[in-house]
């Protein structure tokens, strides 16, 4: 649930806005994060306390990804859209790992916070082959078009689109046009990575709430059923387990039975590879 390259809904001013980043950076344990951020934070623990559950199995889903796509997949460009804070291992040091020898993954790391991309560049970057990049998911033409990232991503061969938790940022249906765009741009074989916090089996009360606490942040929040969720990959082949708890990919779990919040999500390819 960081800001994952949204815009924002509401002007920061010395930190007293929540920020999405910034919270999501607090519930993995982050350094970088304001009181604001962890008062609004507590606030979604208190009525949800499986949210810092879910951010991490959100966060390993997105590693345990990469180094697939990297290893069995032989992907080695990936489009990290709201990379967030960088905390713990990064998307380019696991492919790296995955590929092996020889092999060095290109990774463009992108962000609408001024602030995330500061600490992407200072943290993350690595010469022509590593770049942040600030850009807005909404507009995922213009991105495309970025000179930086055509210098680092070539479209004619496989890129692998990362979008860990930044699709319940985006109000309405646009989460169906932004995939879609980005699809229509993509090389056969290429491949994308969704995980999305689902309200399935969650009491109307508590998801009520947490739109409310985001409500007063940076950047918006919408649950999505299961079946919205895989209705994002169309256009792509979806192979099993399909769209499944993020935290037991890629083995299948049947939907849970308890009244909570749960993220779903899979890799698909485009076809055609």
């Amino acid at each position: 649930m960081n800001l994952h390259a949204v815009g924002s809904r509401r002007r920061e001013v010395g930190g007293y806005v929540p920020n999405v980043a910034r919270m999501h950076n607090y519930l993995l344990d982050g350094k970088d994060h304001y009181a604001a951020d962890r008062s609004a934070v507590r606030d979604l623990l208190e009525h949800a306390p499986e949210l810092y559950r879910l951010a991490r199995a959100e966060r390993l889903f997105l590693m345990r990804g990469v180094r697939w796509l990297a290893w069995k997949a032989g992907i080695d460009q990936f489009l990290d859209l709201g990379c967030g804070m960088p905390v713990g291992r990064s998307v380019h040091e696991s492919a790296a790992g995955a590929a092996g020898p020889g092999r060095r993954p290109r990774v463009v790391y992108v962000d609408n916070d001024p602030v995330v991309v500061a600490h992407g560049r200072a943290l993350l970057d690595e010469g022509d082959s590593v770049l942040t990049v600030p850009g807005d998911v909404r507009d995922p033409k213009r991105l495309l078009r970025e000179s930086r990232v055509a210098d680092i991503l070539d479209f004619r061969r496989p890129v692998a689109v990362l979008c860990g938790a930044v699709l319940p940022h985006l109000d309405g249906e646009r989460p169906g046009e932004v995939v879609a765009a980005l699809r229509d741009v993509l090389a056969p074989g290429s491949a994308l990575l969704v995980s999305h916090l689902c309200g399935d089996h969650a009491a109307p009360h508590i998801t009520g709430m947490l739109q409310e606490v985001y409500a007063t942040a940076t950047a918006p929040l919408t649950l999505r059923s299961r079946e919205q969720i895989a209705g994002l990959f169309d256009g792509f082949d979806l192979p099993q387990p399909g769209v499944t708890d993020v935290a037991r990919w890629p083995r299948t779990r049947p939907p849970a039975g308890r009244r909570t919040i749960t993220s779903y999500g899979g890799i698909a390819r485009r076809p055609g590879g």
